[in-house]
């Protein structure tokens, strides 16, 4: 006798493809975000040109992001098989806690993301020698380039937010 074995298992497959989309599109997120960076600071090597790209805020949170949906996606996981599989219900209490905190904290991980992402930018500074560039040449190269430093304006933020 399984509680609620069919809603369960649809609950447990939705949290699944969930996670492993986050953790996706997280993934994704961090490569084209060095992918970026690097692109930045090879244009600026040949003019001996030292680029700083700050993006510890949506970066360190979205790490906890992506490690939450990877978290959920393997619990969800192995609940569903534990429930297709046997015929015990002495893990639910278990299950149910840790999905709960799983759920939460990505909750909570997910609103400093989302507030990152819709208010603030990455902090760019570049020297040449040991002299800083202003930041109005930063912001024309950066349109050269076709990149943007506000985290609004790039699209893998926004799809991972």
């Amino acid at each position: 006798i399984y509680p609620l074995k069919v809603p369960r298992l649809a609950a447990l497959a939705l949290t699944f493809v969930f996670g492993v989309v986050g953790f996706a599109l997280g993934i994704n997120a961090l490569v084209k975000s060095n992918n970026q960076k690097d692109l930045v600071k090879q244009q600026a090597a040949p003019l001996g040109a030292t680029v700083t790209i700050d993006t510890d805020d949506v970066f360190d949170v979205g790490c906890v992001v992506t490690a939450v949906c990877a978290a959920l996606a393997v619990v969800s996981f192995a609940s569903l098989v534990f429930l297709l599989f046997t015929r015990s219900t002495r893990t639910l209490t278990a299950q149910g806690l840790l999905l709960s905190f799983l759920t939460i904290w990505l909750f909570a991980s997910l609103i400093p993301m989302s507030d990152f992402v819709a208010n603030r930018q990455a902090k760019v500074t570049a020297f040449i020698g040991a002299v800083p560039v202003p930041d109005s040449l930063i912001q024309s190269v950066q349109q050269e380039l076709g990149v943007s430093s506000v985290y609004n304006q790039i699209g893998y933020c926004k799809l991972f937010a």
